[in-house]
């Protein structure tokens, strides 16, 4: 077997599948997120499983097809009272959104009638049937399968049951992984940017900068009681680092308000405002290919032509330095380094 080939074509699959739907912003999901989610995870499992000894081909695999079915999630459904609804294991309920396009995936979802599943159930059964037909063996499909499964932890699971679906080291990783991503981190921190620009657009038709800013705090120290549900030690570890290292963004950029005509046009303000010239469908990628080869070179050379007083040119200069520093940090987080 060719397994660059393979993984190639299982990208190029989950890439085909996401793009079936014509909807492109449900809830906190928008059309770029998914993909860039599942590299993260994806990133970010190989890495943890590298240092906590796992298996990183299964970490690969299961990385790459964990939210495959993710794209049927619909609103979250809520009864009659308001309440979210849940399943018996506490699994939020989404409303079920039909492909307007078909493939061998949707084509899977219908034959084994998956609409009544929650996407790691669903997506488990994709994965093995999919690995089955790429001719990989019955082992190490049951066990990438299994990782798939695991990637959403039960809220009501018994320690019996916990005992049995984290047993497997990548079984834990997966899970660890998926959970940081959207919630810990600078990429949480982009994730947040973008999903309050969306709302606060949708009230009250504008995006307001210094109160966003004033949050972020909180927003951060809503984040410490997800550390504590990892896992793994080593999950752990890098997550407890990504606080730290957020608390001291949020830090600076609350600071950066002291000087707004500054830091709007060479700081992290004004990478929260490019971030945000973008709502509908931003794509983390792209965003932070542009603020690295385009955004902060215009920047050092609109500094080396403003006529600007000496202690605004050094002012000027910190707030990219700061911008270099933050972009540099949030590539590593992309591939799953720190």
């Amino acid at each position: 077997m060719d397994y660059q080939k393979v993984l190639t074509e299982l990208e190029d699959l989950v890439l085909e599948t996401y793009s079936l739907w014509d909807h492109n912003r449900i809830g906190f999901q928008w059309r770029h997120y998914t993909w860039n989610h599942t590299k993260r995870v994806r990133a970010m499992g190989m890495e943890l499983g590298r240092k906590a000894g796992g298996d990183v081909k299964k970490l690969e695999l299961a990385g790459t097809l964990h939210d495959i079915t993710k794209k049927y999630d619909g609103e979250i459904l809520t009864d009659e009272e308001g309440k979210r609804v849940t399943s018996s294991q506490g699994f939020w309920l989404n409303e079920k959104l039909k492909p307007t396009q078909q493939n061998v995936v949707t084509e899977l979802y219908d034959r084994y009638d998956l609409y009544d599943t929650v996407h790691h159930d669903s997506g488990a059964v994709i994965t093995e049937k999919i690995l089955v037909d790429f001719g990989f063996d019955t082992d190490f499909v049951e066990a990438v399968r299994s990782i798939v499964f695991a990637h959403l932890k039960p809220i009501n699971i018994t320690d019996d049951d916990f005992k049995i679906l984290y047993k497997n080291i990548e079984n834990q990783i997966l899970y660890d992984a998926d959970t940081m991503d959207p919630n810990i981190g600078y990429t949480a921190f982009f994730r947040n940017v973008h999903i309050h620009a969306h709302f606060a657009i949708q009230r009250n038709g504008k995006f307001e900068l210094q109160g966003y800013v004033e949050g972020l705090p909180k927003f951060v120290d809503s984040k410490d009681s997800f550390v504590d549900h990892l896992l793994t030690d080593v999950a752990k570890e890098v997550a407890a680092n990504r606080q730290t290292r957020s608390r001291n963004l949020v830090t600076e950029i609350n600071q950066e308000l002291e000087n707004l005509e500054v830091n709007r046009q060479y700081g992290l303000l004004g990478v929260i405002e490019y971030f945000v010239s973008e709502v509908e469908d931003p794509d983390f990628a792209y965003q932070l290919n542009y603020l690295q080869n385009e955004w902060i070179p215009q920047r050092q050379k609109r500094l080396t032509a403003d006529n600007l007083s000496s202690a605004k040119r050094d002012d000027a200069q910190a707030a990219i330095d700061r911008v270099t520093t933050f972009t540099n940090d949030l590539e590593a987080e992309y591939k799953g380094f720190i």
